[in-house]
């Protein structure tokens, strides 16, 4: 029975989706009767909003304008779906969505980004550059967040300048995108984020130095003088996710440091390192170490590295 029942509502949608001639001004119809049931979130739907989802994707670019028009929802479960039918139709939706980003809506404008990125397709990279000048901070961020997903190197100096935004926001958007395109020339920009008034941006600073691995280890050395606290606390937590004793050297040198929390840190890091070399360097540390907590994290190094 319940094969059977499958099998009838799958007709159903097959109908729905031929119901309406492809001609004139009929695709909207098409569209809007389609996306009543792909978005819906009723039981009863259930096992038609995947053919449904199915049907619209397969229309390919005459849904697209319709599709837009719709992103003007303020029903979470109806973004989702527009984007997934968007992101299904893939390339052929570009054009469209390339066409969307002169709305004056900056929620809709963040969507067309958001969904672009999706996408991933490089001959968006142009219109999404053109729009991270936006005067609103959300479009800014989602076509910055687009580019980086996307992955065209035309597109490093424009994200770079969003590493300086006065959004917080913005900036996170950009560090992520950043790590993402493996910008060289932004990392001393990335370094200078981990001192970020923003947690949210500097923890993505953080994680996108990581992905440039040994050709960040320098830089961020540099950076450990910084009157900045937090840049050279974050800096050691970096090079230890970055790990190999080309950091957990210069992690070391840190295990001096007059600041117990300082110390601490570059403990932790260089748990995280996993260097021996630097391990050694904990040990001597113990002999003269007097703070509890920098005794505490320098026991779970020990303790790591005896377990090996």
């Amino acid at each position: 029975m319940r094969r059977i029942y499958c099998c009838m509502v799958l007709l159903v949608v097959m109908l729905l989706a031929v119901a309406v001639p492809v001609s004139g001004g009929s695709v909207e119809d098409k569209v809007d009767s389609l996306f009543v049931i792909a978005s819906s979130g009723e039981l009863k739907y259930r096992d038609m909003v995947q053919p449904a989802i199915d049907s619209l994707s397969a229309m390919g670019a005459p849904a697209v304008p319709r599709l837009i028009e719709k992103l003007s929802s303020k029903s979470a479960r109806e973004l989702h779906t527009i984007t997934k039918i968007l992101e299904n139709i893939g390339r052929d939706a570009v054009p469209g969505l390339l066409d969307a980003l002169t709305l004056d809506n900056p929620e809709e404008l963040s969507r067309v980004c958001y969904t672009l990125g999706q996408i991933k397709d490089s001959s968006a990279v142009d219109g999404l550059m053109k729009t991270v000048n936006h005067d609103d901070w959300r479009v800014r961020s989602g076509a910055i967040g687009a580019l980086g997903k996307i992955g065209d190197t035309r597109a490093n100096a424009a994200v770079m300048r969003g590493l300086t935004d006065t959004v917080e926001t913005v900036r996170k958007s950009a560090a992520v995108a950043t790590g993402r395109l493996k910008n060289v020339e932004a990392i001393p920009a990335l370094v200078h984020i981990l001192g970020d008034s923003f947690y949210g941006a500097r923890m993505t600073a953080s994680e996108a130095l990581v992905m440039f691995g040994a050709e960040a280890v320098e830089i961020i050395a540099d950076s450990l003088r910084s009157e900045n606290e937090l840049v050279g606390n974050l800096g050691c937590t970096t090079l230890g996710k970055i790990g190999g004793d080309d950091a957990g050297v210069v992690i070391t040198g840190q295990l001096l440091s007059p600041s117990p929390v300082r110390r601490a840190v570059a403990v932790d890091a260089v748990r995280l390192s996993n260097s021996s070399q630097a391990c050694g360097e904990v040990e001597v540390l113990k002999q003269t170490e007097t703070d509890p907590t920098v005794l505490f994290f320098i026991e779970q190094v020990l303790n790591k590295y005896a377990s090996r």
